[in-house]
């Protein structure tokens, strides 16, 4: 019976991560969010699955998803239907969560405006790509607890804070003016527990921000504040389970 209840208390602590990247994709991303969630010391077990395996279902027996980034980019769904298509399962997901908490990365970011009716935005330069930026935060909560923090942002699509669907649907906590724009930096549900970040908190490994390029104090910074915001999300999913 012991036995038993150990293993319906594992499944009950599983954490999924949906892997956005196409295959063959080369990127450190996924190994990164692995690496930070299996470190942490919550007692919870990681999932990662490829997006074109995920089933809306799915997600009913984990304590909480996330939905990573991706090379590709939902402003494409405007025109490419079967792109489209192949996110319809979280698409779903993110409208109907279940009561499942979910953290929404970048690309996961621009899904969770998508599916409530916003308009994603694409830069017409060449977009952010792999720098540091300071953001501020009009509240702190159970996610980001620092009000000023530095943060990666890689991406060319953005949402405008602007967009009435946005602040119908959303809380938005955050925003940036970033090379011309201005762009939503960190914004949640107002009634569903989807917490969306148009940065990356996981980050690159330490040897990705090279030291003539970016302060070394500055980018060790960022990556322990991003790997704070996970670890905080893991916490919250595994309280809001277990007690």
């Amino acid at each position: 019976m012991g036995e038993k209840n150990s293993l319906e208390v594992e499944k009950r602590n599983q954490i999924l991560l949906i892997d956005n990247y196409s295959r063959g994709i080369p990127t450190d991303r996924i190994t990164r969010l692995e690496t930070i969630i299996n470190n942490c010391i919550a007692e919870v077990d990681l999932k990662t699955i490829h997006f074109t395996q995920f089933k809306t279902e799915m997600a009913k027996s984990y304590i909480g998803v996330i939905i990573s980034g991706s090379e590709l980019n939902v402003s494409s769904f405007y025109y490419d239907e079967r792109l489209k298509k192949k996110f319809k399962p979280q698409l779903n997901l993110l409208q109907n969560p279940n009561q499942t908490p979910i953290l929404a990365l970048c690309f996961g970011f621009h899904l969770a405006a998508y599916a409530y009716g916003a308009q994603i935005c694409r830069m017409r330069l060449l977009g952010l790509g792999g720098r540091i930026i300071f953001i501020l935060l009009n509240e702190t909560d159970k996610l980001i607890n620092q009000k000023n923090i530095p943060v990666n942002v890689h991406h060319l699509d953005f949402v405008s804070p602007n967009d009435c669907k946005i602040q119908k649907n959303f809380d938005i906590i955050s925003k940036s003016r970033t090379i011309g724009y201005i762009m939503v930096q960190y914004m949640k549900h107002c009634q569903k527990p989807i917490f969306a970040l148009q940065f990356h908190p996981e980050t690159h490994n330490p040897y990705y921000f090279h030291p003539s390029l970016f302060d070394e104090r500055i980018a060790e910074k960022t990556r322990m504040t991003g790997e704070k915001i996970i670890e905080n999300f893991i916490w919250m999913c595994f309280y809001e389970k277990n007690h």
